[in-house]
């Protein structure tokens, strides 16, 4: 076969394929007459979603409540950590002991195989589609950031040059006043010259506010949110009770598993159907009929996945397992007939047949 022959598709092809990239390959696409693929092993996904909040005191907090009159401002500096949210998702790795190579006739039609970019059987002779998973796709939410400044952007001679944090921080509540000031005049007119139209009148306003909350931070203090992602996989082998995946701690945040200063989030993998004992096939007679060959998929089997921590679940799930499952074979004679040839879909979390359409 030609080299010009080989066919390479991508996502940018077929838009309708989101989750994964997909790879189709003609037989004979350097794989010395045949295809080669790789069954999956099933995997445990978690995603965990925490909000690390920290918590600033201002320099002249002490002089809050005297130059300002304010009773509440923070003191000390805080860092907290809260998880906000933990997704668990079926993930897929390659299974190695299960790698299997298609042998086929050149002289026959020739199939057509896609892959996932795992090196997955994905489907053959027909283009693969996406399976919803119930799951809804996270948004990015985009934040209209305000007009901020920093407490050095403010610092001005007088206040640089004062001998002492108290004499400092009368200056800065005298700047705050006096801005306040200003900003009133603005608004009531009472102004020599008024910005020339409505954009510059709103910008003259923003600026004086950028600048009165870079001052009032230096007594008030000010709180910065985070949001960190973590992903954590787990391919289950056995049965699994209570396995610490990660620790998470308010003061912390994410953990090491064997670090105790967390709380630990436990994975629980409990068989449900175990099917990787393969069925003997016997013929009439009960004589042992011998292993099968062809395009290879997987009889997964089942499981249950629990997510835990300090007794309250936080996701949990029947999900197909394909190491829990064997191995079984189509005809690869039937995928490549001139007249009628066969297509399939398969599961690319498990190996499964999703969908066969043949003789």
């Amino acid at each position: 076969m030609k080299k010009a022959n080989i066919l390479l598709l991508t996502l940018a092809l077929f838009p309708a394929l989101q989750a994964q990239e997909v790879r189709k390959v003609q037989f004979g696409d350097n794989q010395n007459a045949g295809i080669t693929y790789t069954l999956p092993s099933t995997t445990v996904k978690v995603k965990a979603t925490a909000v690390r909040t920290q918590i600033k005191a201002g320099e002249f907090a002490p002089y809050a409540e005297k130059y300002l009159g304010i009773t509440d401002a923070i003191q000390d500096n805080q860092t907290e950590w809260q998880i906000t949210s933990v997704v668990l998702t079926p993930s897929a790795v390659a299974d190695t002991s299960r790698t299997y190579h298609v042998q086929l006739n050149e002289k026959t039609a020739l199939p057509k195989f896609y892959l996932t970019q795992e090196g997955f059987l994905w489907s053959i002779n027909r283009e693969p589609v996406v399976a919803q998973t119930g799951i809804p796709e996270e948004k990015a939410v985009e934040e209209k950031k305000k007009n901020t400044l920093a407490g050095f952007n403010v610092m001005t001679e007088e206040l640089l040059r004062a001998g002492s944090k108290a004499k400092q921080a009368e200056i800065a509540a005298r700047a705050i006043f006096r801005i306040r000031e200003s900003r009133l005049n603005l608004l009531t007119g009472e102004v020599d010259n008024l910005p020339a139209d409505g954009a510059s009148f709103q910008l003259v306003l923003d600026n004086l506010e950028a600048q009165e909350a870079a001052y009032m931070e230096m007594f008030t203090g000010k709180t910065v949110t985070e949001t960190f992602i973590r992903e954590f996989e787990y391919e289950p082998k056995e049965e699994t009770r209570n396995l610490t995946l990660f620790r998470f701690s308010r003061h912390l945040g994410f953990v090491d598993a064997d670090d105790m200063s967390g709380v630990p989030y436990q994975l629980t993998v409990s068989i449900k159907e175990d099917t990787r004992k393969v069925p003997e096939l016997v013929d009439a007679k009960g004589r042992k009929l011998p292993l099968a060959t062809g395009v290879a998929y997987t009889k997964p089997g089942k499981c249950s996945v629990l997510l835990t921590s300090q007794g309250k679940t936080l996701g949990e799930g029947v999900w197909q397992m394909g190491q829990f499952g064997h191995v079984e074979f189509l005809p690869a004679t039937q995928f490549a007939d001139r007249k009628a040839p066969a297509s399939a879909q398969f599961d690319p979390l498990t190996g499964a047949i999703m969908l066969y359409l043949g003789n």
